[in-house]
């Protein structure tokens, strides 16, 4: 009863916070709206005008997976195109996602109540999740649906595997990384997995649920362009946000320019295989060519492209959300994120002195660092723990309880999941890559600074 209780307040105080900063904030001069935004509001107008998954001119789409515009379609259909609509929808949605978090901690760690319940709350005023809840933007639903995956994935029931996958399935249409951890969770299955020769059947079972819903997408695309892809974006984010960091020193050049040399370059390949073909290249086609273009400045010049890619996992890994909000004050002047003058202290000092008069904005910034860099030193403690403890442990140095093992276990499943969310963005770098991993981060940072309070703390309900 007092855990019902416990979760009606934490979803009636999401609802609230979320309702209040779209209220009066994200819905004045449309600063919910982002720069996917125009693409996912014009392929739900192409659904709900009856032309299928494709653009408001009957186009289809291939650049962005459908999930999202799909979800927009259906507010578009009973309401018209009025994006508060779908939007105070997905901002009761995502009030749900504290609640996930409160059960994903239980299924990471099922005896500590006061943990699912700290892990909970704190989320539900996280400004990630609090702003992405009002943005007109893909990233509440694939959380939603990727939370309810690690759920069952982590819980200690066998038969949880199928749902798991079949919500897995359902991130993979919002957001194109289930590919990913489709393989990444099926070997942690078979590593960690205590159920012998069953072990092979759940693997197949979570397989299964995951390729259902994305099969449809799949077989869409193979009818219409012969080739199995989840999407043509990787081809244009990989040469103009990566390799052309890369050309810009080759070329000594600035970024804008080599992106521009990078077009022209690409034009002219493009005109060669079309020749080749004698016919016009469709949007896979095209994507792969551009892929390869990329691919061969990153050969050329391995260690500038791995100095990027690991300057764009930084970013990922220490960026702010407070940064959209600096953003829309500074009525969206954008910076040159990409200048090959710019330095590593550049990028700190963007948010340890703002270029913003709003006080409000500096004391959400100010308290931003501070509870992030809490949450990150928890991690970080904690992991020099895990190594620690491990270490003992193989050395015969100590012996470890039951459950300080299954708690070494835990942290060994879950720490592939943020890192790979981290690696994901190795061509980009932005805050929101990480949000997915922040409900991982947070559980896992709570727990280590609630070991530390002892035993008679940790029985607290």
């Amino acid at each position: 009863m007092l855990r019902k209780r416990f979760l009606v307040f934490l979803f009636l105080f999401s609802f609230l916070i979320r309702a209040l900063v779209f209220q009066f904030f994200l819905s004045k001069n449309e600063n919910y709206w982002q720069v996917d935004s125009t693409t996912y509001h014009q392929v739900a107008n192409g659904i709900t005008s009856g032309w299928g998954i494709s653009h408001e001119q009957g186009e289809s789409n291939f650049y962005r997976l459908p999930g999202y515009s799909l979800f927009l379609s259906v507010f578009y259909k009973l309401f018209g195109p009025i994006k508060t609509i779908a939007l105070w929808f997905q901002i009761f949605l995502s009030s749900f996602i504290p609640i996930l978090i409160f059960f994903l901690s239980l299924s990471l760690f099922p005896t500590n109540l006061l943990l699912a319940k700290i892990a909970s709350i704190y989320s539900s005023v996280h400004l990630g999740f609090v702003l992405y809840s009002g943005f007109f933007m893909s990233e509440s639903l694939f959380i939603f649906f990727f939370l309810l995956f690690s759920i069952f994935f982590f819980s200690k029931v066998k038969f949880n595997f199928f749902l798991s996958g079949l919500f897995l399935g359902l991130a993979s249409l919002v957001r194109p990384v289930g590919h990913y951890f489709i393989i990444l969770a099926i070997a942690l299955i078979l590593i960690f997995s205590s159920f012998g020769n069953k072990k092979f059947r759940s693997s197949f079972l979570f397989f299964l649920g995951w390729f259902i819903p994305i099969s449809f997408w799949l077989i869409r695309n193979f009818l219409l362009l012969h080739s199995v892809f989840f999407h043509t974006l990787p081809g244009g984010h990989f040469l103009y946000l990566s390799a052309a960091r890369v050309a810009m020193h080759e070329q000594n050049c600035s970024y804008w320019q080599a992106r521009e040399n990078l077009q022209k370059e690409s034009e002219v390949l493009i005109k060669l295989k079309e020749q080749k073909l004698g016919r016009p290249l469709n949007e896979i086609e095209h994507c792969k060519l551009l892929e390869g273009l990329a691919a061969r400045y990153f050969v050329k010049h391995p260690v500038l492209a791995i100095k990027n890619w690991f300057t764009d996992m930084m970013r990922t890994t220490l960026s702010l959300y407070s940064a959209e909000l600096i953003y829309l004050y500074n009525d969206r002047a954008e910076i040159d994120y990409f200048n090959k003058d710019r330095t590593t202290w550049d990028m700190f000092k963007r948010y340890l002195f703002p270029d913003v008069s709003s006080k409000l904005i500096k004391i959400i910034l100010f308290f931003e660092i501070l509870f992030f860099a809490f949450i990150l030193l928890g991690l970080t403690l904690g992991m020099i723990k895990l190594l620690f403890m491990i270490f003992m442990y193989l050395f015969s140095f100590q012996k470890l309880s039951k459950k300080e093992l299954c708690n070494i276990g835990t942290w060994l499943k879950v720490i592939p999941f943020i890192v790979l969310f981290i690696l994901l963005s190795l061509s980009g770098g932005y805050a929101r890559m990480r949000l997915p991993a922040e409900p991982f981060l947070i559980i896992l940072s709570f727990s280590f600074w609630l070991s530390l309070c002892g035993e008679n703390l940790l029985k607290i309900n």
